[in-house]
Order: structure tokens, then sequence, then C-alpha cells
């Protein structure tokens, strides 16, 4: 079909040209080695930077040339994308004010994932995940406002467990939630016809969704749309292995000379080299946790009549170290009591067995202290590493793998609210669910007396 003029968008040219040429999308991908969503998304506008090789396999299984395509590309506007009408969101939190010291990288790769949903590396959630207080907020929100010109459509952040008093946030809370922030038409009652809804959203738009303090996979589940322009962030409290296609950064505590880097960024050099030896026991007590670093150094930078020794001999105390390290609404108890009230009642009760515990230890010390049975300790002790309450340390001398609880969880347990729990509540509290698949123990009282 003979053509007497180009349309005016390079998304305009290619619909022309495919239809003259009586393909379908799926036809035009067979003959030009072009994924199909790669297709849509060029037709759709959605590719504001199309590859030129992409381009040159297209224009020749359409019988165009490529000089032709070249010309649409130059003129002002082609292959642009526009946002659609309606709200556009700009729910991003401010990103952080001071230097993020030691997670470089991390930031850099996850603004290199999130933009390559430009280059159709799309439905895979960047995940973000990290013990209490390791900055797992400050690093999203860093690496978000970097891409934010790459989400013309807006960007929604939403937090899905904001405090200990409060509940998570349910996949049937979210959508709606994100829903509205988007604009995306009158509300439904109907959860199915709302997430139908909200993946059409996501799918027209390039739009960039931020999650804070995720708790499980259902939560993520409904903003995943394959082939969308758009892109979802998450800082997570606990590992989310079932989605398998995830970008997951694990971040840990900071290292001793990135520690001293935080304090030097909010006291100066010339303090920390005065005190260098209660510096590092600040450091020491703080753990390379950076919301524990920062308020160590708000707080002094707050008071220079105070010096670091006088900072150190506060914490020295392991019973009110959580307590001191707290300054206006920046507060490592109430971050690590956040994540604390999230876990299930068996998990917090193992926990409140193992503060018996003196160091490290392994399966056998869960099967001495928390369960006797050697597979249910076993389980327990993956969902604590699971949950960002326990990290690995190495192999003991005998070969056995050791664990150990994070210095803030410990002390949170062993000091915090939480420490008043009685023995007999304690097993009751882990044994219960375990009572009808353990097959070795026929008498649940004599199990909560051993306890």
């Amino acid at each position: 079909m003979p053509r007497t003029s180009l349309p005016t968008t390079l998304a305009d040219a290619l619909v022309t040209a495919r239809e003259a040429a009586c393909l379908t999308q799926e036809d035009l991908s067979e003959r030009s080695g072009v994924s199909v969503r790669a297709i849509r998304n060029l037709e759709t506008g959605h590719t504001s930077r199309p590859r030129k090789q992409s381009l040159l396999l297209i224009a020749k299984a359409l019988g165009l040339p490529p000089d032709e395509i070249g010309r649409l590309m130059r003129r002002p506007g082609a292959g642009k994308h526009q946002p659609p009408p309606g709200l556009v969101p700009a729910e991003l939190p401010a990103a952080p004010r001071h230097r993020l010291v030691g997670r470089t990288a991390h930031v850099d790769s996850l603004r290199a994932h999130l933009s390559a949903t430009e280059q159709g590396d799309t439905g895979r959630p960047a995940v973000v995940v990290g013990p209490p207080g390791v900055g797992k907020t400050s690093l999203v929100l860093e690496a978000a406002h970097g891409v934010r010109d790459r989400f013309p459509d807006g960007q929604v952040f939403v937090d899905l467990h904001p405090g200990a008093s409060s509940t998570p946030l349910t996949p049937d809370e979210i959508v709606p939630r994100v829903l509205r922030s988007l604009g995306a038409g009158p509300a439904v009652d109907h959860p199915e016809e709302a997430a139908a809804r909200l993946r059409d959203a996501l799918n027209r738009r390039r739009v960039l969704v931020v999650l804070d303090n995720a708790d499980s996979e259902a939560q993520i589940r409904p903003l995943l749309v394959d082939g969308s322009r758009s892109a979802v962030l998450v800082a997570a409290r606990r590992e989310l292995p079932a989605l398998s296609d995830q970008f997951r950064r694990h971040i840990g505590a900071l290292s001793d000379e990135d520690a001293l880097q935080v304090l030097e960024d909010l006291l100066g050099t010339e303090r920390t080299d005065a005190e260098r030896s209660a510096a590092s026991s600040v450091l020491r007590f703080c753990g390379g946790l950076p919301l524990a670093l920062h308020i160590a150094g708000l707080w002094l930078s707050a008071r220079p009549h105070r010096s670091l020794r006088d900072l150190a001999d506060r914490l020295t105390n392991e019973q009110d170290r959580l307590r001191f390290l707290h300054i206006g609404d920046l507060s490592l108890e109430a971050s690590v009591a956040a994540c604390y009230s999230s876990l299930p009642a068996p998990v917090r009760a193992a926990l409140q067995r193992l503060r018996t515990v003196n160091g490290d230890f392994g399966v056998d010390d869960m099967v001495t202290h928390v369960t006797p049975s050697r597979g249910p300790a076993a389980d327990l002790l993956d969902d604590l590493i699971d949950r960002q309450m326990v990290h690995g340390v190495g192999p003991a001398a005998d070969g056995r793998l050791l664990y150990r609880l994070h210095d803030a969880v410990r002390q949170y347990v062993a000091y915090g609210p939480v420490r008043s729990w009685p023995p007999d509540r304690v097993a009751d509290q882990i044994w219960l669910p375990r009572q009808a698949v353990d097959s070795g123990r026929r008498e649940a009282g004599s199990v909560r007396r051993e306890a």
C-alpha cells in the first residue's frame, strides 16, 4: 500500500508501516527477531531511546529503508513518551541529606537496574534487604531520586508497615492505595477488578513504585506487570525468596573505616582525631549500623560542649544502649521494635530463649535451648536468618556452622520491653504450633514442663 506522507512520530510510522504490510505484532516479531514486547513498547511510545539495531531489524522486516527511520528519530519529539492525562504523583520522601558512606556500589546497581526498564528488562522488582538500622530506606530513596526523570508518569511511595503498633498493609489495601495515587479512575469494590485496573495503569504508564518495610511477597505481587515500563523498588524487612526473578541486594553493617567516615562527615575530622580512642569505642557500640552512627553523630553535633568520651561512657552499659541511641524522631530501639513486632509468635519466642545462649550458636544449641526436635530447630533457625534477626559467622573448629544474633536485636530481646515474658509462655509459643506435626511428642503438658 503506497504511503503519501510519513507520520510525525516514530511510533506512528511503525504502526502505519506494519499495518500497510498486513502484519500483526507477532508476525513482525517473527520476521525481525525483535520481541513482541519491544515492538509493542515502540508502537505505544513507551521506549524513549530505541536501540538502533532493533530499528534496523524492524525496518528490514517491513521493507523500509533504514535512513527513513533515522529521519524520523531526528524529528523533535520523535519517540518521546508523554504522560497520560490525570495525576502525576511525586510521593517520594526527601532523599537523605547525608552521604551514604559505603553504599555507592549498591546505589549504582539499583539505578542501573531501574533504568534498564527502558530497554525491556521489566517485571523484576529491585529488593533491598537487611537487618534493622542498616539503612534500607535511605538506600532505596537515594536510588529512587536518581532515576526520577526516567519515570515521567510519577513516583509512588507506600510504607507497608509504618510502625510497631500498626499492622502491615494487605494486598487488598495496597492496590487501591496505589490506584488512588495514579488517579486511575473511580474506586472499585471487587479486589480482582481493582488489581486488573492497577495492572492496566502500570502497563500504560512509566511509574516508579517504592515500597518500604515489606513483610511478604504477597504485598509485592500485585504491582508486578510483565512488559510494562513501570518499575518496583522494595525495602524489605525479610528475605522474599518466592519472588524468583528479583534483583536482590543485601546490605549489612559498615566496615570500621566506613563507620568512622560517617562520624567524620557529621563531626569533622578534627574532633574525631582529637579523641581517637573514644571514637573507636563509639564505633564499636554502634555496631556498624548507619542509623546508630547517624544518631551518635547528630547527638554530638547538637552538643558541642560534650565529648566523644561522654557519649562512649553513656553507651558502655549495654542495658541502656538502645535507649540512649535516640535523638528527635530517630531511634534504633524503635527500628528494632518495628521489625520484632512483625515476627510470628514462635519466632519471637525463639529469640527469647536464645538470649540465654552465651556467644555464637548452632543447630545443636537451638535443640538444647529452643526446641528438642532437630528438624524444627533447623527450620526455625532458617526463619530467623530470613527475617534478619540472625546472621552466619562461619564454621567452628569442629566444622559446625555458627550463627549470631544481630547486636541490636540481642539487646532489644535482653533488655527491651519483651524481656519480661515468663518461661512457660515462651515455651507455649514455640511448641503449640508444632504439636500437630511433632509425632514424637505425645504429651503437650510434658513438653511445656521440660521447657
